[in-house]
């Protein structure tokens, strides 16, 4: 991938393009996030810590093409001088995703999570390169992850479940029985998440780009990538799956109604009512997430399940075994082992 200014060939066939996402995650997973990213012809990546204490951030900062932003009181009160930190996660999101589109100089911007992965069956520049209209964002299907049943070697391991627009009654064939917790046949979003020429006039949203139409900001048009494809961790271990939904019900309700869909708030209800210890945990991530023989034949009857050779281990050289992965995400919350333990 080329990145450089000098030559004017380069630029004609291929778009700089750059990510930015906003953190709160173990080291581990924002280097691999940050070094595949930049490995795969990301221009530059912005990260936004979203705990002004993170430790990573020194690490991170090594990191040539990587901008680091600690989200600090300094830096809420420059973008919000009355109203501070946003409580919502995804305002946030919003606002620093807008914040780096103004700071970057690649031509196109991808509003992704720490846990989400561009993977290119193309050139994603090239691509990029050949879209004339400024005004239409470009967006990244999503595959889900789901577990092998043997333990994993490393917290990337496993097969992926494709986004699927089914029938209600294909539906319930594909996902049964737990076809009420998803959305698009995807427990976290079927959505993807969506890149902007930047300078256009739109704004990034969390999965989607909007655009000013007189008073009012409306969904931009839309345009589905043919080289890229968003590869989605919905919880790197059995875990760090659980730490998320916790965290969820640690916001306000007004906070958690804003956020939440109906199929994740329904997730929620079904793991707060049978994980309280860590063998539980465990044991409800394999009834959702393992890919055992009647779930692949499940998925594999409707062409939803996808093998993608992905290990990002092999490009960082950091250890990224479920253990340690684990050990780093309880030193970075602490509160999530007095709750287990006084389960």
């Amino acid at each position: 991938m080329v990145t450089g200014q000098g030559d004017s060939h380069a630029q004609e066939t291929h778009a700089r393009w750059a990510v930015v996402m906003t953190v709160r995650e173990p080291v581990a997973l924002v280097e691999a996030n940050v070094r595949w990213h930049l490995a795969a012809g990301a221009h530059e990546v912005f990260v936004f810590l979203d705990d002004p204490q993170d430790s990573g951030a020194a690490r991170l900062s090594k990191i040539k093409g990587c901008h680091v932003q600690l989200c600090d009181a300094a830096y809420w009160t420059q973008r919000r001088p009355q109203k501070g930190r946003p409580p919502s996660q995804m305002r946030r999101q919003t606002i620093n995703a807008n914040v780096a589109q103004r700071r970057t100089d690649a031509a196109w911007l991808f509003h992704i999570d720490a846990d989400e992965f561009i993977w290119q069956d193309g050139d994603l520049g090239a691509e990029l390169a050949l879209l004339t209209d400024p005004g239409t964002e470009l967006n990244l299907p999503v595959l889900e992850r789901l577990f092998p049943q043997e333990e994993a070697p490393h917290v990337f391991a496993g097969a992926f479940r494709v986004t699927g627009d089914l029938s209600e009654a294909d539906a319930a064939r594909a996902y049964a029985p737990f076809e009420r917790f998803m959305k698009r046949g995807q427990y976290s979003h079927g959505a993807g998440k969506s890149g902007v020429r930047v300078g256009a006039g739109l704004r990034l949203g969390v999965h989607n780009a909007t655009v000013r139409r007189g008073d009012t900001w409306r969904r931009a048009p839309k345009q589905v990538s043919r080289s890229a494809r968003l590869l989605h961790f919905d919880g790197l271990t059995p875990l760090h799956w659980a730490m998320k939904f916790l965290r969820y019900r640690m916001t306000s309700s007004q906070v958690q109604s804003a956020i939440l869909q109906p199929h994740r708030a329904a997730q929620i209800e079904w793991m707060m009512d049978r994980c309280n210890t860590m063998a539980q945990i465990e044991a409800a991530h394999r009834t959702l997430f393992a890919l055992d023989p009647a779930r692949v034949a499940q998925l594999s009857a409707f062409d939803l399940l996808a093998e993608v050779p992905f290990d990002p281990q092999q490009i960082i050289g950091v250890d990224l075994s479920p253990a340690a992965f684990d050990a780093d995400l309880l030193v970075r919350n602490p509160w999530l082992s007095e709750l287990l333990d006084a389960g």
